[in-house]
């Protein structure tokens, strides 16, 4: 799942509306982030392999530190924490919110990937393999996506006329980037796929602060 992680990200202002849009982004990404930090780096590890899935060619089958169920709850307490630590005000729903919005990443994942998500490093791996049917995978992960964004326009209100158009060209622009993602050929050499993979998240990422300039929670 790619952009049907940000409908949590968008939904994140119905429960903790001091957190910025763009930490919510940055927080169901954050295991990702990590991955092609790692990817890149050795840590963990990807085959291209074509026609591994309709979705993609990714054989995801080492990767304990970021998507096993450990992981994802490992990371989720400590990004959680750490806005706890950060945030101005509304520390500890912020830092719940933010570790939940972390945590969102691994149960969307569960519901797309192949069985290579692990319970326990070495463990018993789990996923419903819903990439195997990439327009359904498509349809849920817009779905999900659609339903973050009304709430986040429904939470929120324009401060001006970007702040009325801008949500719209963002949506515009992930769905653009969700394209991207799944037509455009996979580097071969892994550290660059790796890297450009934590430079997209960045970018929307920076993207979703546009929204934070322009908008104003209700």
């Amino acid at each position: 799942m790619f952009v049907g992680h940000y409908g949590p990200a968008l939904a994140g202002k119905a429960i903790a509306r001091s957190v910025p849009l763009w930490a919510f982004f940055l927080a169901v990404q954050f295991v990702d982030v990590l991955w092609g930090v790692f990817i890149a780096n050795g840590i963990e590890h990807v085959r291209i392999v074509p026609g591994f899935t309709e979705a993609n060619p990714l054989d995801l089958y080492d990767m304990p530190i970021t998507h096993s169920l450990p992981g994802a709850l490992g990371w989720s307490v400590f990004a959680g924490l750490v806005w706890m630590g950060l945030a101005p005000r509304q520390k500890r729903l912020g830092g719940l919110a933010i570790g939940l919005a972390v945590f969102s990443h691994w149960l969307l994942d569960l519901i797309v990937h192949v069985p290579d998500l692990e319970l326990w490093p070495g463990g018993m791996r789990v996923g419903l393999g819903l990439w195997n049917n990439y327009p359904l995978a498509l349809a849920v992960e817009f779905g999900v996506l659609l339903g973050g964004f009304l709430l986040y326009l429904r939470m929120t209100e324009a401060k001006g006329l970007i702040g009325r158009v801008w949500p719209w060209i963002f949506m515009a622009l992930l769905a653009l980037a969700e394209y991207a993602n799944h037509a455009a050929p996979i580097p071969e050499d892994l550290a660059v796929a790796g890297y450009m993979g934590t430079a997209t998240f960045l970018i929307l990422t920076a993207l979703a602060a546009i929204c934070d300039l322009t908008r104003k929670t209700r």
